[in-house]
């Protein structure tokens, strides 16, 4: 009986990274980073309330208040 052995090849790889960017592609997302920051806990609590009272996310409050203010600076 043969064994066969698993591997995978840089090509496979990066035809794996192609697909997965396309997938992002088509559905519209934009690719994303991570930034880390610190803020005083009183407005870290009143943002997690804020977005479960308004059924949002913290961070989809930020990337609006984020964009909201970039854009008036312009």
């Amino acid at each position: 009986m043969s064994e066969k052995k698993f591997s995978i090849t840089r090509s496979e790889r990066r035809a794996e990274t192609a697909s997965v960017d396309v997938d992002r592609f088509v559905e519209g997302a934009e690719p994303e980073t991570t930034k880390t920051f610190r803020i005083p806990i009183r407005l870290s609590r009143k943002l997690r309330i804020h977005a479960a009272e308004t059924d949002q996310t913290e961070k989809e409050i930020l990337i609006r208040l984020i964009s909201e203010y970039l854009a008036s600076q312009q």
